[in-house]
């Protein structure tokens, strides 16, 4: 499951000022510095695919989102990341309203999915099948207050993270990175602060399985060669972290089809 945050909250009270209406109640982001990005902290490793252009003359979504504080909180973020090398990146997806979870997985957009637009401003954001993105940084969409606009149903005032995870081009990982992966989102947790009110569901969310997610057919996913036992997600398939595997010492993880995207996830009772 991916974690929503809401950087509106933390800049109504200044927002109100410059007569820009926020989405959210508290003004908690008010006077905190925005901090600043350590040079390791760069966009994930994750090829993005580029998509067509297209002129956006006004707002069609109430779900579209002010540029700055969300692009201020993917910097935050990205700047908590353990130092390379490591295991997880970080990842932006649009918070969908009336789809499915399957069509969650599968939404490829043909034209534009994300921009950030303004007066003088309409930048596309490429986007990954899934919906998942990195916000560029656009100086211009700063200056003058730019606007995330989907050209999809979103909920208003909140956009998802998703920690991704590196997996080599073999399609192989072992239990040993599994597990660190696991550690290194816990260590971004730990270091938000209890003030950051609009990163709470961050803070607090778990973490104890890896989803992946095929680009033709389900695929699977074995350890040391044998089938495991996943849960079908979506169109992705989770893998549960288990502790005694992972004790044995040297399982390996194979994902079998055309991998597209592997990303953390808490598998409660339910699931």
């Amino acid at each position: 499951m991916d974690s929503p945050f809401d950087a509106a909250t933390r800049l109504k009270a200044s927002f109100v000022a410059l007569a820009v209406l926020a989405s959210a109640s508290a003004a908690t982001f008010a006077g905190v510095p925005e901090p600043s990005r350590p040079e390791e902290a760069g966009p994930a490793d994750l090829q993005l695919e580029e998509q067509a252009p297209i002129k956006i003359h006004r707002k069609i979504n109430l779900g579209d989102l002010p540029y700055k504080p969300f692009f201020s909180i993917q910097t935050y973020l990205q700047s908590l990341l353990p130092p390379e090398p490591r295991s997880i990146d970080l990842l932006g997806r649009v918070h969908f309203v009336a789809k499915s979870e399957v069509e969650k997985d599968l939404f490829a957009p043909q034209s534009w999915a994300v921009a950030v637009v303004g007066n003088e401003l309409d930048q596309v954001v490429p986007v990954h099948r899934g919906g998942y993105f990195l916000l560029p940084e656009v100086k211009l969409g700063l200056l003058e207050l730019g606007t995330i606009m989907f050209n999809t149903q979103t909920q208003k005032g909140k956009m998802s993270v998703a920690w991704k995870v590196r997996v080599p081009h073999t399609q192989a990982l072992s239990y040993a990175d599994f597990a660190k992966a696991l550690e290194e989102v816990a260590v971004v947790q730990r270091r938000i602060p209890t003030y950051r009110y609009d990163l709470r569901e961050i803070r607090r969310h778990g973490h104890n399985a890896l989803r992946a997610c095929f680009l033709k057919g389900p695929g699977r996913i074995e350890v040391d060669g044998q089938p495991a036992a996943t849960i079908p997600d979506g169109a992705c398939q989770v893998l549960k972290y288990d502790s005694a595997v992972a004790r044995a010492g040297l399982a390996q993880i194979a994902f079998v089809g055309k991998l597209d995207l592997v990303t953390l996830k808490e598998v409660v009772k339910a699931d």
